[in-house]
C-alpha cells in the first residue's frame, strides 16, 4: 500500500472564521477553527484554534487565540510521520496544512487515527478477498484433478474404439438408424460441426444413395437447423409450412411436414444437431419423442466430449514427449535425446569399425552480446545460430543444445578424423556474415572443441568432457577456431575451472586488493593521479596475474560485482587522501561488460551510472577526483548510447580518459565528439621510443593531435631517463611507469604522496 501523506488525513470539518470573531463556547462539540484576516476565502491565514484553546480562554476572540502561539504547519505531501513528530514535540492536537501560503486544511491526531483505521479495514477486506480467491483456485484445481481421473478411466474403455478413423461415421450411422426406427420417422440425419462451425460430418437415413446424389448439398444449418445450433435449443414443429424460417433445405430434398431437431451439446459446447422428419403414422412428434431424442443427443455428446478430451490428452502427451527430448528455445535435441542417439551411433560404429566425431561449440562472448542487446534478442540470436548449424550438417548428423550458449554436434559414420574438422570449419565459416536481430547487426563466432570415438573415449560423457576441454583450449588461443582434444588440453581446462572456482570465492575471502600507481606531471614532478590496479592473492593459487583472471571475469560476468567493488574501494581511498590534505585523483578502469550492460525497467539509470553514483555517494569523494578509463573498443561500440553515458558522467563532473590509445581501431574524428579529457599512450609505443623511429612518430603524432584537441596526454610504461627526456621534449603532459614507482599497496600510498609533495614544494 502507498505511503500515508498528510493530504490523505485532513480533518473534516474545519470551520473558517475571521480573527475578530468570537468562538461559540456554548456549542456542545467545539470544532477546529481556521482563522483568516479580512476574508475567510481570500484573506491571509492566521492560524488554527483547537477546542482546548477555547476552553482555556473562553472570552478571547480568535485573533487573541492565534497570536499567543506560533502558527506551525506542514505541506500536503509531507509524510504523516513528520506531522505526528511535530505535534508530539509541540504538544499539539492539530496542525495547519499549507500549500505555499494557501490554506488547504488541517490534520489532527484524531484524523490520522481514523485514516489509519480505514486503511486497516481496507487491508482486511483485501485479505478476505484474496483468501476467497485462493480457495476458489484450490477448488478449481481439485475439480480439474478429479476430471483428469475420470477422463483416464473413460479413455481406458474408449481408446480401443476411438483409434479407428471410421468410429464417428459408424457410431453416427448406427445411432441415427436406431433413433429413426424408435421414433418411427421417415428421415433422420446427424450433422457434426468442426471448430470453425462448418459441417464436417453428415450421416443420414431414409434417403437412398441415388436421391442423396441428386440432392447434392446437405443442409448447412442456415435456417431452422441454424437456430438449433446457435441457440442450443430443441425445435418441434407439427407443420413446417407454417414456420417463416422453413425454407433452407436443399432442392430435391423430399417434401417434409413435421420436424424434430435437437442440439448435440455438453456443458454449453454444441457439437452439432440431430433432425428427424415425418413420422410414419403421419402424426406430429410428441414431447416424449423430443425427450428421447434429447437423451440420445446427450449420450452422443458425452462420447464426443470424451473423444475431444482424449485428443487433448494425446496432444499433451506429444507435447510432454517433445519437451522431454527437445530444447524448447531452438527446437534442437536436448541432452536426453542426444544420449539416445549417441548410444545408437557408438553401437553402430563399434560394429562397422568407424568413428564418431563430437563437436563442443561455445559462442564467443555471448554473455556480452546478451547483456548488450537484451535477453529476448539473445534468445532470437541462439535460434538463428542453431539454424545455421543445421545447414552445415548431413541428414544423419545431430545438433543439440545443452543449455545457455553451448551446442553439441555429433557426426556418426566418420571414415576420417579430418571430416570432423571440415564440419567445424564449415560452421565457423557460416558465422562470418552478421545476424540481423531486432534491428541489431550482430557478429558472433564459435570456439569449437573436437573429440573422436574411439580414439579419445568410448562413452558419451568422456567424449563430451574431452571435447569441452578442447573447446576451452580454442578459447585460450583467441577464439573463433577449432581444436582437437589432447590430454594436455584436459589439464588446461581443469586449471581453467579451478581458476573459476577460486575467483568466485576471492571477494568473499578478501583476496582481491587494489594497488595504486602514480601519474607524474613532467613539468612540476608532482603526483596528479593514482591509477587503481586490481591484484589477486589467492590462498591456494598464490599471486594470480590480472592477465589470467580478468578475461575470465569479463566472460563469466564476475567483472560486474568486481568492478562495482573496485569503484567503491578506490573512491573511499581517494577520500582518505583528500581528508589527509592530498587531493589526488584516482583513476579506475572500466570493462566493456560494465559499460554495455542493458538498462532494465527496474533501473531509472544505466547500471554503470548507478555504480559510479553509489561509489561517490558512499565515499563523499568530489566527482572531479574520479577519473574513469575506457578503451577504444568500448568507445566505438554502440556510439549513441556510449555518447549519452559519457555526457552524463561529464555532467556529474567525472573525468574520462582513453586507455591504451593507439592500439584500437577508432576513427580519430570521433575524438572531437566524445567528452574526453585524457589520452593514455600505450606502453608498447613507449618501450622503444628511443630506438624505433616508428614508435617515435606514433607518440609524437598522438601528442600533437592531443594538444590540438586540448586533451591531456599520459604516457604509460616509462622506465628510463631517456624515455622521460624524449617525452618531455614532445611536451607530453604526464607520465606513468616503473621509473617513478611500481604499483603501491594501499598502506604505502600516503607516505609516498607526502614524500612526493615535500620534494616538489
Amino acid at each position: 500500500m502507498e505511503r500515508l501523506l498528510v493530504r490523505d488525513c485532513l480533518c473534516d470539518p474545519v470551520v473558517r472564521v475571521l480573527e475578530e470573531e468570537r468562538p461559540d463556547y456554548a456549542s456542545a462539540n467545539l470544532p477546529l477553527y481556521a482563522v483568516f484576516r479580512d476574508s475567510t476565502t481570500t484573506g491571509a491565514f492566521c492560524g488554527l484554534v483547537a477546542p482546548q484553546d477555547i476552553i482555556q480562554h473562553p472570552n478571547w476572540i480568535f485573533a487573541d487565540l492565534t497570536e499567543h502561539r506560533e502558527c506551525l504547519s506542514v505541506g500536503p505531501t509531507a509524510e504523516v510521520r513528520r506531522a505526528m513528530t511535530l505535534m508530539n514535540q509541540q504538544g499539539l492536537e492539530a496542525l495547519a496544512v499549507l500549500d505555499g501560503p494557501n490554506f488547504v486544511g488541517a490534520v489532527s491526531r484524531q484524523s490520522i487515527l481514523e485514516t489509519l483505521l480505514k486503511r486497516e479495514r481496507l487491508l482486511l477486506l483485501q485479505s478476505r478477498r484474496l483468501n476467497r480467491s485462493l480457495e476458489t483456485e484450490r477448488n478449481r484445481i481439485r475439480s480439474w484433478s478429479d476430471k483428469l481421473a475420470r477422463l483416464h478411466e473413460a479413455s481406458r474403455s474408449l481408446l480401443t474404439v476411438l483409434k479407428h478413423t471410421s468410429l464417428q461415421n459408424d457410431l453416427f450411422e448406427t445411432g441415427i438408424d436406431a433413433l429413426t426406427r424408435l421414433l418411427e420417422a421417415r428421415y433422420g440425419a446427424i450433422g457434426i460441426l468442426d471448430e470453425a462451425g462448418k459441417l464436417s460430418h453428415f450421416v443420414y437415413t431414409g434417403i437412398s444413395p441415388e436421391l442423396a446424389q441428386r440432392i447434392g448439398q446437405f443442409p448447412q444449418g442456415k435456417g431452422l437447423l441454424g437456430v438449433v445450433i446457435q441457440d442450443n435449443v430443441s425445435l418441434r414443429l407439427a407443420d413446417l409450412s407454417t414456420h417463416p424460417s422453413s425454407s433452407g433445405f436443399p432442392a430435391h430434398h423430399p417434401p417434409m411436414k413435421s420436424l424434430l431437431a435437437v442440439p448435440i451439446s455438453h456443458q454449453g459446447h454444441v457439437y452439432g444437431r440431430i433432425y428427424l422428419c415425418d413420422k410414419e403414422n403421419g402424426e406430429p412428434f410428441s414431447a416424449n419423442d423430443e425427450e428421447l431424442a434429447l437423451s440420445f443427443a446427450y449420450s452422443l455428446s458425452l462420447i464426443l466430449d470424451n473423444a475431444r478430451e482424449i485428443e487433448e490428452v494425446k496432444q499433451a502427451r506429444k507435447s510432454l514427449n517433445y519437451m522431454a527430448h527437445f530444447d524448447a528455445l531452438t527446437g534442437l535435441p536436448n541432452r536426453t535425446l542426444l544420449k539416445d542417439r549417441f548410444e545408437q551411433a557408438i553401437s553402430h560404429a563399434h560394429r562397422s569399425k568407424e568413428k564418431v566425431g563430437v563437436l563442443f561449440l561455445d559462442l564467443d562472448n555471448f554473455k556480452v552480446v546478451n547483456d548488450t542487446i537484451g535477453h529476448t534478442s539473445g534468445d532470437a540470436l541462439l535460434r538463428a545460430v542453431a539454424s545455421r548449424i543445421g545447414q552445415c550438417l548431413r541428414d544423419g548428423d545431430t545438433a543439440a543444445r545443452l543449455g545457455g550458449d553451448e551446442f553439441i554436434v555429433m557426426l556418426p559414420d566418420l571414415s576420417e578424423v579430418q571430416d570432423a574438422a571440415k564440419v567445424a570449419g564449415k560452421i565457423l565459416e557460416s558465422l562470418h556474415s552478421s545476424f540481423d536481430i531486432d534491428r541489431h547487426e550482430v557478429f558472433v563466432s564459435f570456439s569449437i572443441g573436437i573429440s573422436v570415438y574411439p580414439d579419445d573415449s568410448k562413452d558419451m560423457e568422456g567424449l563430451l568432457a574431452n571435447a569441452d576441454s578442447a573447446m576451452y583450449y580454442a578459447k585460450k588461443l583467441g577464439k573463433n577456431n577449432y581444436q582437437f582434444f589432447t590430454p594436455e588440453m584436459n589439464r588446461t581446462a581443469q586449471n581453467y575451472m579451478k581458476l573459476e572456482k577460486h575467483l568466485r570465492r576471492a571477494m568473499e575471502q578478501g583476496e582481491i586488493e587494489l594497488y595504486y600507481q602514480p601519474q607524474i606531471d613532467l613539468a612540476t614532478g608532482k603526483v596528479i593521479c593514482m591509477e587503481a590496479l586490481i591484484r589477486w592473492f589467492s590462498a591456494e593459487l598464490g599471486a594470480v596475474p590480472p592477465g589470467d583472471f580478468i578475461p575470465f571475469a569479463e566472460e563469466s560476468g564476475l567483472i560486474l560485482p568486481i568492478g562495482a567493488w573496485v569503484l567503491k574501494t578506490a573512491c573511499a581511498q581517494a577520500k582518505l587522501w583528500e581528508t589527509a590534505g592530498l587531493a589526488i585523483r584516482v583513476a579506475v578502469n572500466l570493462s566493456s561488460r560494465q559499460f554495455h550492460q542493458v538498462q532494465t525497467a527496474q533501473h531509472a539509470r544505466h547500471p554503470l551510472l548507478d555504480a559510479v553514483l553509489d561509489a561517490l555517494d558512499a565515499s563523499g569523494l568530489p566527482p572531479a577526483l574520479l577519473e574513469l578509463e575506457i578503451t577504444e573498443g568500448i568507445l566505438m561500440r554502440q556510439l549513441d548510447s556510449t555518447m549519452e553515458i559519457l555526457n552524463i558522467l561529464k555532467d556529474i563532473g567525472v573525468r574520462i580518459s582513453i586507455d591504451d590509445f593507439g592500439t584500437g581501431y577508432s576513427s580519430l574524428s570521433y575524438l572531437k565528439r566524445f567528452p574526453i579529457d585524457v589520452l593514455k599512450i600505450d606502453k608498447s609505443f613507449v618501450n622503444d621510443i628511443t630506438k624505433d623511429p616508428n614508435d617515435k612518430a606514433i607518440v609524437s603524432a598522438i601528442t600533437v593531435m592531443a594538444q590540438q584537441l586540448k586533451l591531456e596526454v599520459v604516457a604509460e610504461g616509462v622506465e628510463s631517463t631517456a624515455q622521460m627526456t624524449y617525452l618531455r621534449e614532445l611536451r607530453c603532459n604526464y607520465v606513468q611507469g616503473y621509473f617513478f614507482s611500481k604499483p603501491l599497496a594501499t598502506g604505502q600510498v600516503l607516505p609516498f604522496l607526502r614524500q612526493s609533495a615535500a620534494a616538489t614544494d
